[in-house]
C-alpha cells in the first residue's frame, strides 16, 4: 500500500510504499530515488534532530522526518516492515499526524509471525536532562524512563507563561486502548510565537499545522498537543531497532531529548 503528500520542506511531494518483511528484518527504509536503492535501517545512531523532525542518516544517505511514520509502524505493534521512499523527505500526511500511515498500514496485508517479540526493557532508571529557551529565559526539561511491564509514555506539555497550554497525557500499549483512534490522530501544533521561524522550515506544510494561541481553534481532545508529544516519543524510540517495555516520562521534552535517550539505552542496556 502506498501513500502520498507534500513533503516537510512544503516545496514538493513524496510517495512511500509499505512491504510486510520476513522475521528479524526490523524496520527498514529503502531510497528508491537513489541509485542502487540504498537500505537504511532504524539504529540510534543513524538517528539525528538537525531541525524541528527526526532524521536517519548513514553513509550520507538519510531520511527527514521519520517520527510520525515509525510512530505509526510501532503503535500498530509491527516489528518487519519494509518502507520504499521516493524522496529523502517523508510525506506529511493528516495534519502532521500519523493518522494516514496506520490507515494506509492497515490496508496492507499484515502477517503473524512465529518468532517471539525482542524487547528493549528498561532495568534501572535512566533520564536526559536538556534545556531550551523561550523569550529570553532558559528552561529545564527530563526525559525519564523507567522499568515497566509494558510500554507506557506519559508527557507534561508546560509553556512558561503560557498557562493554559500546560497540559498531561498517557497511554499504555497493552492491548486495551486503541492507538489508532486515541494516538494517531493528534496533529502537530506550533505556538503563535513560532510561526515565522517555522514558516521558513517547513513552507506550505503550516497549512497543516494547528497554530496555537490564547482561545485557538478547537482540537480533537482537549490534550491534542500532549498526544502528539506521546506520537513523536514513540516514533523516535522506533528508531531504537527493537519494540521497548519501559515507562517514559517527558516533561516539556521534544525530539532532541528523544533521541539522546535512544543513544544513551542502545549504550547502556
Amino acid at each position: 500500500m502506498s501513500i502520498s503528500g507534500r513533503d516537510i520542506t512544503g516545496k514538493g511531494y513524496s510517495n512511500v510504499t509499505f512491504i510486510p518483511a520476513p522475521p528479524g528484518s526490523g524496520i527498514m527504509f529503502v531510497r528508491d530515488d537513489l541509485p542502487g536503492q540504498p537500505r537504511l535501517e532504524c539504529r540510534p545512531e543513524y538517528a539525528r534532530t538537525d531541525f524541528r523532525w527526526t532524521s536517519l542518516i548513514k553513509d550520507g544517505i538519510r531520511v527527514d522526518h521519520t517520527e510520525h511514520i515509525l510512530a505509526a509502524v510501532a503503535g500498530l505493534g509491527i516489528d518487519n516492515i519494509t518502507i520504499h521512499a521516493d524522496s529523502q523527505y517523508l510525506p506529511v500526511v493528516t495534519g502532521f499526524s500519523s493518522k494516514g500511515f496506520v490507515d494506509a498500514i492497515l490496508e496492507t496485508e499484515t502477517v503473524g509471525q512465529e518468532k517471539p517479540k525482542d524487547y528493549i526493557s528498561i532495568r534501572r532508571p535512566c533520564w536526559v536532562l536538556d534545556s531550551f529557551t523561550l523569550g529570553a529565559e532558559r528552561y529545564d526539561s527530563i526525559l525519564l524512563a523507567l522499568p515497566a511491564g509494558e510500554l507506557t509514555l506519559t508527557y507534561l506539555l508546560d509553556y512558561p507563561g503560557r498557562q493554559a497550554f500546560t497540559q498531561t497525557a498517557c497511554f499504555t500499549f497493552d492491548g486495551n486502548g486503541d492507538f489508532a483512534v486515541e494516538l494517531a490522530p493528534a496533529r502537530s501544533y506550533v505556538m503563535d510565537f513560532e510561526c515565522s521561524s517555522v514558516r521558513e522550515l517547513i513552507g506550505r506544510g503550516m497549512e497543516e499545522c494547528l497554530v496555537l494561541s490564547e482561545g485557538s481553534l478547537p482540537l480533537q481532545w482537549d490534550n491534542e498537543p500532549a498526544r502528539h508529544k506521546l506520537l513523536d516519543m514513540l516514533g523516535d524510540l522506533a528508531t531504537l531497532g527493537q519494540p521497548v517495555k519501559g515507562h517514559f516520562i517527558g516533561i516539556r521534552t521534544g525530539h532532541r531529548s528523544n533521541i539522546r535517550m535512544c543513544k544513551k539505552l542502545a549504550k547502556e542496556l
